[in-house]
């Protein structure tokens, strides 16, 4: 709102790439012979991801809206989704693609301010001047130039 007129402006969101960033992967537990009876199941699967506490507290004191993406799979999302919902985390939205994928879509999505993402390569190789390599370490950094 500016002199009490409504603006069409976009409000510019982040992008956060949940492997390896706002997802901790799991540690593998023992290398010797593992014998499972059953697959675990896709919320198994994301519940063994640790989240980056300190990342989710700086998304909840950004003032930017933030949404995750995950290279998972469709159905993964909605359960990370899930999960962050259980941890009250400010997320507007997760949603699966893949690199590649979200290489050719975010040139058409204006709101788009950033995309972090733990992998170095992608961030400033596929991503182009919106790329921003963060690690988990210095999540702090969200949100900054």
């Amino acid at each position: 709102m500016h002199k009490g007129d409504l603006s069409n402006d976009f409000q510019p969101c982040l992008l956060v790439v949940f492997e390896g960033l706002l997802g901790l992967p799991p540690r593998r537990e023992g290398h010797g012979k593992t014998w499972r009876i059953r697959k675990p199941s896709i919320r198994e699967q994301v519940a063994n991801y640790g989240i980056n506490m300190l990342l989710l507290a700086k998304i909840r004191h950004t003032p930017y809206p933030v949404e995750v993406v995950t290279f998972l799979g469709p159905e993964y999302a909605d359960a990370i989704e899930e999960r962050l919902d259980d941890q009250h985390a400010l997320v507007r939205r997760v949603w699966s693609t893949t690199p590649e994928e979200l290489a050719r879509i975010h040139i058409t999505m204006p709101d788009v301010a950033a995309i972090y993402d733990p992998d170095a390569r992608r961030a400033f190789a596929t991503y182009g001047s919106l790329g921003r390599h963060l690690l988990p370490e210095n999540a702090t950094h969200l949100g900054e130039q």
